[in-house]
């Protein structure tokens, strides 16, 4: 099969298009045939060799955790898919996982993929898996939603999964305020927050004049202790990437009225996708910066390191090589 490998780490440059062995589902496995991808921040961090420990380490490797396709093939007494069905998810991000989605062909475990609505494109399938999980995950575990009446301040709106995160927040019946760049902002109007705020502005926590049951750091920019004094007892500041100083914040937070949370790996559950699977159905939408075909997708590597882009950039793979 054709896929668009990295050679080694370090640079965008060491992406090529090469054929690999296509891959044959094990039993509870589907293979699936992928339409569509997306460039994730895992992907940059991993071909830069920031973070090993997020995907296997054999060479030439594929990137691409998110994906949207086919049913090609079933595995032994597999049962639940069939040839034919649209399916969309993510891959696992870890050591064990050394295969991606930026190729025609990947092995997926059939508990941890849902059925695409007939309604929506492949595209917005792959757009959404990671992003919106990453948010569920963090809202409504770790930031203990849906609250009666919560409140919740959203950092990095104009980020994939910032804006995303407004939409799942308004959907578990919270307050939404949304924190971004200038052209960010009406990104964040149209996914529905309730408020927004620039975040160039030199007085944003004057401009924040509510107290929150969630801070939800999508940006991974903030800390707890510049935030906890517009936390409501029992009030959590969630994110899903700590910073150096998360475990100080952490062990600070034990002896005050709020709390520091830590999202960890965002998991692939066949629940969480049936769930965004519903609700791409009646509507939801996230935000797609830009499509580009999966042999080039070195510059929408190079793009979002520089983080040139609000909303997510979607990989064609299926026509891209």
């Amino acid at each position: 099969m054709r896929a668009i490998c990295l050679t080694k780490y370090g640079s965008i440059d060491n992406f090529i298009r090469t054929d690999i062995p296509t891959p044959a589902p094990k039993r509870g496995q589907v293979r699936v045939r992928v339409h569509s991808s997306a460039v994730g921040p895992a992907d940059f961090k991993v071909a830069m060799g920031l973070v090993k420990f997020l995907h296997g380490r054999k060479f030439p490797m594929v990137l691409g955790y998110d994906f949207s396709g086919v049913v090609d093939g079933v595995g032994e007494r597999q049962s639940r898919w069939k040839i034919g069905d649209s399916v969309f998810g993510f891959l696992p991000y870890g050591p064990g996982n050394n295969q991606g989605a930026f190729a025609e062909f990947l092995i997926a475990h059939e508990d941890q993929v849902a059925m695409k609505p007939a309604s929506i494109s492949h595209e917005q399938a792959a757009a959404s898996a990671t992003a919106t999980l990453t948010a569920l995950q963090g809202l409504r575990g770790e930031g203990n939603l849906p609250l009666v009446k919560s409140h919740v301040l959203i950092t990095g709106a104009s980020g994939a999964v910032g804006s995303t995160s407004i939409t799942v927040a308004k959907k578990l019946g919270a307050y939404v305020t949304a924190v971004g760049s200038q052209r960010g902002l009406e990104l964040a109007k149209r996914h529905g927050a309730d408020i927004v705020i620039d975040r160039k502005q030199s007085d944003i926590l004057e401009q924040a004049d509510h107290s929150y049951d969630v801070i939800f750091d999508a940006a991974a920019a903030y800390r707890w202790s510049q935030w906890k004094t517009k936390l409501k007892p029992g009030g959590r500041f969630v994110t899903p990437l700590p910073s150096p100083a998360f475990a100080a914040d952490k062990l600070l937070s034990l002896f005050a009225s709020s709390s520091a949370q830590f999202v960890g790996i965002v998991k692939s559950r066949n629940k969480d996708l049936e769930l965004l699977a519903k609700w791409l159905g009646e509507g939801f939408e996230v935000s797609i910066d830009s499509t580009l075909p999966v042999r080039e997708v070195a510059k929408g590597v190079l793009q979002y390191q520089k983080r040139d882009f609000v909303g997510r950039i979607v990989v064609d793979v299926a026509n891209g090589f």
